[in-house]
């Protein structure tokens, strides 16, 4: 299908497929959060600009998928903006159904979006389509409001002014109507250029702009009413066949859709609706008529540099006079003051050239306003490319400076450059590194959604609290952690939320609180799922532990192991199984998707309090800072982020304990030695602690000495996954990943935290 399509279509399609996404990302918490306290008194007013905003979000995705011609999720988008109209200007109260009938909506339109990205086109959605728009139109036919009393025929003064009748909802009609006219504008003179002989078109432009120009004026808005007067006229001498050139027209009109759309945005928000420089474009479109069908300009309603104003300050005329230039509209004001005997040539010439210059001031402090921060959509795919490259300069550049062919030689030119050549490289990969990191702001309001579904579906009530949202982490890890995300809190929902009485007899709130929070911690990134339910059933687990024969003997297993079981495949304690959870296979996806990033996950919990689940994930896979060090021929490098620091042990600061575990002394601590050759079963240099160097490491609070025979200094290191064959092994090795050298060897990467969660275990 998308071979039948050309590649400047496709780039759109998949331009509008990713827009659309990041408009519903937007919408869906804004919807979830306007439904808290739905139907209260004085809500309609606290919630009105999210209205608005949701009103905004759906007349865009609306407006887009018309312009590429996407109509059944342009329908479903109307429909949903026809329902917030009425509940926008009051004629409609906002109802707990209406929210479920918004998030329906956006559901829709994310299934329409994939449809769009594989297909091109939405027309196997128009079933789905025409159930979404009858729930919407089922929903604005029921009103909850009263209806209100008949009232006698409205009296009009004729001698008001009828912009002063002009309400404000007026207003708000005003400017949805006018941006869906300039929308259908807009594809019209893009297709009048695409088929410059085409009548129907331009014909259909004359009465979009014509439309417009009329809603303009009977609203008072005055500087629209003349642009759009001008640009009319230029728009049907180009469709008559006139002088002017179509080509320029269409051009010039697309142009001033922008304007039209800023001036608009100003009314929305109140504003008066003016035209900042209107007589440079009044001046623009006349620029491209004949002389003899050019529009004169209404100088009584131009901005701050008329013709008049400039006269009367620079004293050549009364604005009396003036006055009286102005009433005579068929006419060009300068001609009318000469021939009057107010004012001399020479006079009106210095004027209009003063006017000039201010024209050329505004429309340049006019490009200086318009000025906006460029932005540039890149595939990922090249990202990634990008940091391979970056990956294989870091080893290429570690090759240069340790090159076997340049030892014992004095080269100090040599080595200022590579130090120079050094600084490059970790400058680009650190920029690099940038490029991919992005805030879990949008993995975090995502799961509003999800909290507010599952509220809605089990009767309990749940706040979610949210924090840390603009911690950045790599977007691949993002996108790895969201289904174990997804499942911990449907977890917490389904198990970890008391139903509303239980808790109310526990003297707790009736409704529940789920905190999801995002911190830097340790080079890594912590997201923690907090809640304030009842707690892990410490002896269910272990009893349905004992049943699939898991566990025999936990007399002496901390809690922290217990809770951990919960990760086994299969294993659940729900009394029966629910669409939400109960199979036993979410919590093992959480743990295999933390395991391909190198995560971890640790589990607090208190009975009748609640529990923590913390996920520790990497920054980034991609490139770290190591401590290349040496145990016998082997080398590994350790993660500077683990190291606290290294020193050589004296003979009394070491003891052995009656099980054979060695410890070390260090400032009133005893730590626990690991010998990294009983680890990976090498040949050390020696087997004497005091002519070792022990290594102190840190992980998740807890420390611990690693016994190495040499440390051969920090370097970049490049992550490079180790095979499946390795891999299924899982960490035995207590091994993350490896690395090439310098030289060419490949070098292992220790994962420290693995290391002492074998300590832990008393595995060494």
């Amino acid at each position: 299908m998308k071979d039948q399509f050309s590649p400047d279509h496709i780039e759109m399609v998949e331009e509008f497929c990713q827009e659309i996404r990041d408009l519903l990302d937007e919408l869906e918490p804004v919807i979830v959060d306007m439904g808290k306290g739905c139907g209260a008194e004085g809500q309609q007013e606290d919630i009105s600009d999210d209205i608005n905003g949701i009103f905004r979000l759906f007349h865009s995705i609306k407006g887009a998928a018309g312009f590429l011609n996407f109509p059944n999720i342009a329908t479903a988008s109307h429909s949903a903006e026809n329902l917030l109209d009425l509940i926008r200007t009051g004629a409609m109260s906002l109802q707990p159904d209406h929210i479920d009938l918004f998030c329906q909506g956006c559901d829709f339109i994310r299934e329409g979006i994939e449809h769009v990205c594989e297909h091109y086109e939405d027309e196997g959605l128009s079933t789905q389509s025409q159930v979404i728009r009858d729930r919407f139109l089922a929903a604005i036919e029921v009103d909850p409001q009263e209806a209100p009393e008949e009232q006698g025929p409205a009296v009009i003064d004729l001698d008001l002014d009828p912009a002063s009748l002009i309400s404000p909802e007026m207003s708000k009609n005003f400017v949805s109507e006018s941006q869906d006219i300039l929308q259908t504008m807009e594809t019209a003179l893009l297709n009048w250029l695409k088929d410059k002989g085409n009548q129907d078109l331009h014909g259909d432009v004359f009465r979009q702009i014509h439309s417009f120009k009329g809603n303009c004026g009977f609203l008072g808005f005055a500087d629209l009413e003349s642009l759009s007067h001008h640009l009319e006229t230029a728009i049907d001498l180009a469709r008559s066949g006139g002088a002017a050139d179509p080509a320029k027209i269409a051009d010039m009109a697309l142009n001033l859709i922008d304007i039209y759309r800023e001036t608009l945005a100003d009314i929305g928000e109140g504003g008066p609706g003016k035209i900042e420089g209107l007589s440079i474009y009044l001046d623009m479109i006349n620029d491209q008529l004949p002389p003899q069908d050019r529009v004169a300009q209404d100088v009584a309603g131009q901005e701050p540099d008329r013709l008049g104003d400039i006269l009367v300050e620079q004293g050549a005329a009364t604005k009396a006079e003036v006055d009286v230039g102005v009433a005579q509209q068929s006419r060009q004001l300068g001609a009318i003051l000469v021939e009057s005997g107010a004012v001399s040539h020479d006079q009106v010439d210095r004027a209009l050239e003063t006017q000039k210059e201010r024209k050329k001031k505004k429309a340049g402090a006019g490009k200086v306003k318009a000025t906006k921060r460029q932005d540039l959509r890149v595939d990922l795919g090249k990202l990634d490319q990008l940091i391979d490259l970056i990956g294989e300069l870091v080893i290429a550049e570690n090759m240069v400076v340790n090159s076997p062919d340049l030892e014992e030689m004095e080269l100090d030119h040599f080595q200022k450059s590579s130090q120079h050549l050094g600084k490059i490289v970790r400058d680009l990969q650190e920029m690099a590194m940038t490029l991919r990191m992005i805030p879990v702001s949008g993995l975090f309001r995502r799961m509003i959604r999800l909290v507010h579904d599952l509220s809605r579906k089990s009767g309990k009530k749940v706040e979610l609290i949210l924090s840390g949202e603009e911690t950045e982490v790599d977007k691949t890890v993002i996108e790895t952690i969201t289904d174990p995300l997804v499942h911990l809190l449907r977890n917490s929902m389904d198990h970890g939320i008391e139903p509303q009485d239980v808790r109310l007899e526990a003297g707790k709130e009736s409704a529940g609180i789920i905190r999801l929070s995002a911190v830097h911690e340790e080079g890594n990134v912590k997201i923690s799922i907090e809640d304030d339910g009842g707690g892990l059933p410490r002896d269910k687990i272990l009893a349905k532990a004992r049943e699939k024969g898991i566990l025999q003997d936990a007399a002496d297993m901390p809690d922290s192991e217990i809770y951990k079981l919960i990760f086994a495949p299969g294993f659940s304690t729900a009394a029966e199984i629910t669409d939400v959870s109960g199979r036993g296979v979410g919590m093992d996806v959480v743990r295999q998707n933390i395991n391909k990033v190198n995560g971890s996950i640790d589990i607090k919990s208190r009975a009748g309090q609640g529990t923590t689940v913390d996920l520790r994930i990497p920054l980034t896979l991609a490139i770290i800072e190591g401590m290349l060090v040496r145990c016998g021929i082997s080398r590994y490098i350790i993660p500077i982020i683990n190291i606290m620091e290294s020193f050589r042990p004296n003979p009394g600061m070491i003891t052995v304990g009656p099980d054979g575990q060695e410890v070390v002394k260090v400032r009133e601590n005893l730590l626990p030695v690991v010998r990294l050759h009983d680890l990976h079963n090498v040949a050390p240099d020696n087997h004497e602690l005091e002519k070792g160097i022990l290594i102190v490491l840190e992980a998740r609070g807890s420390n611990f000495c690693l016994l190495v025979d040499e440390l051969l200094g920090q370097q970049q290191t490049v992550i490079k996954g180790l095979s499946d064959y390795v891999s299924s092994f899982g960490n035995a090795g207590g091994v993350s990943g490896c690395t090439i050298m310098g030289n060419g060897e490949v070098c292992l990467i220790l994962d420290v935290q693995s290391v002492l969660d074998r300590l832990n275990e008393g595995g060494y």
